[in-house]
């Protein structure tokens, strides 16, 4: 049997690296290979796989960050973008592909990936699930078809935890609509409030809420006088990140330099 890929975690103890160590564990393709946690973060030394609700798998939580990035031959991070200028000179220093889905990057950030991606492959997206990359997609398409003829709105529900607002991938339904429909920032307005003029026909309105225990709903409207159209993805389970972000990791076993997104992973 061919060794399977060696997938470093970075942010392992998280929501996120709790569902990432637990599709890993049933992958035929990909296994965990270390699991790296913030320093001086309380799960240090404790067993990965116990704390992900599956069995021991003697993989500790550390926050050996180089030796975690150069035993392994792929990386996922989903930690803190605070830490990703670290992870990304790390994965660099010993050339690993590594995928990014921490989100709230700024455009320094962005623009860090794009440098570093002329050493190393790399796939960044606001949001790994398969559907959510299909949404991107449906609401180009959509864009293309109904943008000139309807008023459009972005609606982002997440859980009461979450700190950034619109959410990543918010903001990229708002870049796929910017992009397509040739508008730009002054379009965008984020909730409304108070007395108003009659809305400006290129206008693309966000509305974010912050309740509860939502994993994650998006919804985009194209409203004309005749019809409403409605694209959503509304995630029942964090395990939709999880699959997709492994299966980016193993979309970039043997790839070139580069930065990838989900549409390259997808072949949409």
């Amino acid at each position: 049997m061919a060794r399977k890929n060696r997938v470093a975690v970075i942010g392992a103890s998280g929501r996120m690296g709790k569902a990432i160590i637990q599709v890993l564990s049933q992958s035929k393709i990909s296994e965990l290979s270390a699991a790296v946690v913030g320093k001086g973060s309380v799960y240090l030394g404790l067993d990965s796989g116990l704390h992900s609700g599956l069995k021991q798998n003697e993989i500790l939580f550390s926050d050996d960050l180089s030796k975690s990035i150069s035993e392994s031959d792929t990386v996922i991070d989903f930690s803190i973008r605070e830490v990703l200028s670290d992870v990304l000179s790390t994965c660099k220093e010993f050339k690993k592909p590594v995928v990014v889905g921490t989100t709230g990057l700024t455009e320094t950030h962005k623009e860090l990936l794009k440098e570093t991606s002329k050493t190393i492959p790399i796939v960044y997206s606001p949001n790994m699930s398969i559907g959510v990359n299909l949404l991107f997609k449906l609401t180009e398409i959509a864009a293309k078809v109904m943008g000139d003829l309807a008023d459009i709105e972005i609606q982002d529900i997440h859980h009461r935890h979450k700190k950034d607002a619109p959410s990543g991938t918010a903001e990229k339904l708002k870049a796929i609509l910017l992009e397509t429909l040739s508008r730009t920032e002054s379009n965008i307005v984020h909730g409304r409030n108070g007395i108003l003029p009659e809305r400006d026909p290129k206008e693309i309105g966000i509305h974010t809420f912050r309740a509860g225990e939502v994993i994650g709903d998006h919804t985009v409207y194209f409203f004309t006088p005749e019809e409403r159209v409605e694209i959503s993805h509304k995630a029942q389970d964090r395990k939709t990140f999880a699959v997709g972000s492994v299966k980016a990791a193993e979309f970039l076993i043997g790839r070139e330099k580069g930065l990838y997104d989900m549409f390259s992973v997808l072949g949409l």
